[in-house]
């Protein structure tokens, strides 16, 4: 009885074998270097448009651009750790993205800006792919969840060091625009050297390793009837998610100013409240998901998602809108937390299952190309406005349907 009660009593991490903490090491530092590499665009995007004097549709271009290396690289990559293996993969994308960030330092013009973001934001999206693929497929049926989200923490964590890194470099060179934004893109080589070292002692996917010697990915298997529900109950899921990601995440700042007529909202307070709440739902969420499940924790955050973005529409009070930021990022950013070892196990059998999560997840990247479109059509009017953050609504809605339709996968063993 004794002896029962103390190997109840161990914690959780206690059943993690040392190749789940190096697989998470690798995937998690991979992860939050590129969004640290993506996230420079938006920090020094004012520095580009002083520099190369780019009207406000060029400047967008450039986004544009990115995004589409990054949906290109995210199902590419797919095929390619389907192919050579999740860590050999990730190695790969690690250094594609961090040699093309690096290039950029010495870009000349915009149009090079352009081709070299679209270049690195191959390895970006490639990135996400081998490492959620390598977590998913190492940790145990019982952790997955959690270490789905520990990996996925890289969000928050990459952002607020991609916003201190642009904060010390301005106050050391006066400004970004001076060549500020250079040295940012040249620090983008730093992670390569640090990824090469730590694959070094980086176990293989033990599910990849036995199927290393047989026919890679391809289409047919994505989509192959016993998968194809699965996987586009994933997609679906993602769309709505992305959807909501980008279409809060762009129009909120002007949403609040323009129609409810705040001014605080620019601030480094604003940005870091949203940051920190997002890295607080991630620590919730791999607090509840393998204990709750998969559906329940989804719907919760959801509904917080919905809720705080129903006080932004609705809302008036300073104080109220201010506090909802916070819950902001903690529903709407916390839902990614659960997207690697929710993609994987709605494929569990697929011999091509870091492909189907390429496409479901970088596929699912349309619904955040297609909001900040949409909304802003939209907002012609304030009342127009209204109308287009309530598509928000709809999304989350989308998104709660799809759960309920999704088989709860909570311990489910992949093959």
């Amino acid at each position: 009885m004794s002896q029962a009660r103390t190997v109840a009593a161990q914690p959780w991490y206690s059943d993690l074998s040392d190749a789940c903490w190096r697989t998470l090491t690798l995937a998690g530092l991979g992860w939050t270097f590129d969004v640290f590499d993506s996230f420079l665009l938006a920090l020094t995007l004012p520095a580009l448009v002083s520099v190369f004097a780019l009207s406000k549709a060029e400047a967008g271009a450039i986004g544009s651009i990115l995004a589409a290396g990054l949906v290109v690289g995210g199902i590419a990559f797919g095929w390619v750790a389907d192919r050579i293996g999740r860590v050999r993969a990730l190695v790969t994308a690690v250094v594609i993205y961090s040699c093309f960030s690096g290039a950029t330092a010495i870009a000349p013009d915009a149009t090079w800006v352009g081709v070299l973001r679209f270049c690195a934001g191959l390895g970006m999206g490639g990135a996400w792919t081998s490492g959620a693929a390598l977590v998913a497929e190492t940790w145990p049926a019982a952790h997955r969840g959690k270490g789905g989200a520990l990996m996925q923490m890289g969000l928050p964590v990459g952002s607020m060091l991609a916003i201190g890194a642009a904060a010390l470099v301005a106050h050391a060179m006066g400004g970004l625009n001076g060549g500020g934004w250079r040295v940012l893109y040249a620090l983008g080589v730093l992670p390569a050297i640090i990824l090469l070292l730590v694959a070094r002692r980086t176990p293989e996917s033990p599910l990849w390793q036995p199927r290393a010697r047989r026919t890679g990915a391809d289409l047919r298997s994505v989509f192959a009837a016993g998968q194809r529900r699965g996987m586009l109950l994933a997609l679906g899921f993602v769309f709505c998610c992305q959807y909501i990601y980008w279409g809060v995440f762009t129009w909120t700042p002007t949403f609040l100013i323009s129609v409810k007529h705040l001014n605080f909202l620019h601030s480094l307070s604003f940005v870091l409240t949203q940051q920190i709440g997002s890295l607080l739902g991630f620590i919730v969420f791999a607090a509840l998901v393998d204990r709750l499940g998969r559906r329940p924790t989804f719907l919760i955050y959801l509904a917080i998602g919905a809720v705080s973005v129903a006080t932004f529409v609705l809302g008036s009070a300073a104080a109220v809108l201010y506090v909802a930021i916070f819950w902001t990022g903690f529903g709407i950013t916390g839902l990614f937390a659960g997207m690697g070892p929710f993609t994987a196990e709605m494929v569990p059998g697929s011999r091509s299952r870091a492909l189907s999560m390429g496409i479901a997840y970088n596929g699912g990247r349309l619904g955040g190309i297609l909001a900040p479109y949409l909304i802003g059509a939209l907002a012609t009017s304030a009342s127009g406005f209204q109308v287009g953050m309530g598509t928000n609504l709809a999304a989350f809605a989308l998104a709660a349907i799809v759960v309920f339709a999704a088989p709860e996968t909570k311990g489910i063993h992949l093959r």
